[in-house]
Order: C-alpha cells, then sequence, then structure tokens
C-alpha cells in the first residue's frame, strides 16, 4: 500500500473553478481506480491548518492510497489525470507540494 499527499495553494478568486473542475475532472479517475482495486481511498480537503500557508491562497489537501506502489504511476500517468493537471495549474498560485511513500501503520 502507497499513500500520495498534496497540497495545492488555489488563487482565492478561482476556488470555486478548481473545486468544480476537480470533481468533474480527477473525481471520475478515483472512481474509476476504485473500482479497478487500484485506489483504496481518496480526499480533497480545504486546510483549515497549515505550517505552510500561503498568503492570500486557500490550501487544499489531496490524499490518495493506492493498493500498490504502480498505483501511482498508473495514476500519474494517466492521460486524463495530465489533462486535468495542466488545467489546475492555472488556478493555482506557486508550486504544488507532493509526498509519499509506503504506508506502514494504518487503521480502517
Amino acid at each position: 500500500m502507497e499513500t500520495i499527499a498534496g497540497v495545492l495553494s488555489v488563487k482565492p478568486d478561482r476556488v470555486a473553478e478548481f473545486e468544480s473542475g476537480f470533481r468533474e475532472h480527477e473525481v471520475p479517475i478515483w472512481q474509476d481506480f476504485h473500482a479497478r482495486g487500484v485506489l483504496v481511498r481518496a480526499s480533497l480537503s480545504r486546510m483549515d491548518i497549515s505550517s505552510r500557508p500561503v498568503d492570500g491562497a486557500t490550501q487544499y489537501l489531496i490524499v490518495a492510497v493506492f493498493a500498490d506502489g504502480e498505483g501511482h504511476h498508473l495514476h500519474d500517468n494517466d492521460s486524463r489525470f495530465a489533462a486535468w493537471n495542466e488545467m489546475a495549474d492555472a488556478y493555482q498560485v506557486g508550486d504544488g507540494m507532493a509526498f509519499g511513500g509506503e504506508t506502514i501503520v494504518r487503521t480502517d
């Protein structure tokens, strides 16, 4: 199992567009990968707490838990994600942050 997390900082005037675009473009990928057993769970959260806030931006935490290490690569190489990722860049202030690795402790 592998957990990937990302933090995006979105321009205040683009928040509604970003959230709508996320639902339209990323959620169907998650649903597809979940149905195929590639994705265990995933979420998008608007952050109220951040040790690295970005002035004038709304920050989002994206968490995806994949069944194995290949899921992350399948996702990142999916043409639907590539298209959405390019669109999402326009909503952001600065670079996003990404983290991930093998999940070693969990509760279900």
